[in-house]
């Protein structure tokens, strides 16, 4: 009788069927998606601490030279204070990256004490509910991964806005302290101010988009679309995942972006 029920339903139990296959599949996508998001964890705490010690760094040196005589208010420009709150902002960014992961995956104490149960039911019955068991697996690795990927979109995007933030304010400070040392007057140096600002600002929209570009959006017939493991999505999806994050009601462009990818 188990033998009817496994060819019924399609599935070989020598370990190549296709669902033996699938699930295969998804264990190692999931795996990857755990490890990429180690990997941004990783990266976003070495900023961090890279940061905190550049800030207190920055912090003895201007109180030792406020205490002496060297002229220091021509480097207090819009460039180096720019530069500062971009140091602060990044930083408090690598710290959100950080505490923002959150992977599901896995079998709670609740499922398993219920497939315990069907599964002491269907012997008793004389019945193999292993492939019933296999079919949850799979469905459960699908919503996990889809999970995982929105996660790995949000902290991919908060890990890019990061690293850009940081190497804006390297600019910005290398900026101010050559503005300072040449002496520009007031006027002069907010036009450079603007004018690097905007050169910045377009610079930092194309470094967090250029890693979205696909010139071949549409996957070939009879192929599986597949999952971007690595950014977990585009920046679309890392946005309003990052908006649900902050507030869980969805809203009408949530629901819009829902209705595309179904």
């Amino acid at each position: 009788m188990n033998g009817e029920r496994g060819e019924a339903k399609g599935v070989k139990r020598d370990g190549t069927g296709p669902y033996d296959v699938t699930r295969e599949e998804l264990r190692t996508t999931f795996d990857y998606q755990v490890a990429r998001l180690q990997e941004i964890d990783t990266k976003a705490i070495e900023i961090l601490k890279a940061n905190l010690l550049l800030i207190g760094i920055l912090v003895t040196g201007g109180s030792i030279l406020v205490q002496t005589d060297l002229e220091i208010a021509a480097f207090l420009n819009p460039f180096t204070v720019a530069g500062g709150l971009l140091l602060l902002g990044s930083t408090g960014l690598a710290a959100v990256t950080y505490t923002a992961s959150d992977i599901r995956g896995g079998l709670d104490a609740e499922a398993i004490e219920a497939v315990i149960t069907a599964q002491s039911s269907s012997a008793a019955d004389g019945f193999d509910d292993g492939d019933d068991f296999d079919e949850r697996l799979i469905r459960s690795y699908a919503e996990w991964i889809d999970y995982n990927a929105r996660v790995t979109a949000v902290n991919d995007l908060l890990a890019t806005v990061t690293v850009v933030s940081v190497f804006v304010a390297f600019v910005y400070v290398i900026a101010g302290v050559a503005v300072g040392g040449a002496g520009l007057p007031t006027l002069a140096a907010w036009g450079t101010f603007l004018g690097l600002t905007v050169f910045m600002a377009v610079f930092s929209y194309v470094v967090v988009h250029m890693d979205h570009v696909d010139a071949a959006p549409d996957h070939p017939p009879g192929t599986f679309e597949g999952v971007r493991i690595s950014k977990g999505g585009n920046r679309r999806r890392g946005t309003v995942s990052l908006r649900r994050m902050i507030d869980p009601r969805p809203s009408d462009e949530d629901r819009l972006d829902e209705d595309e990818r179904e």
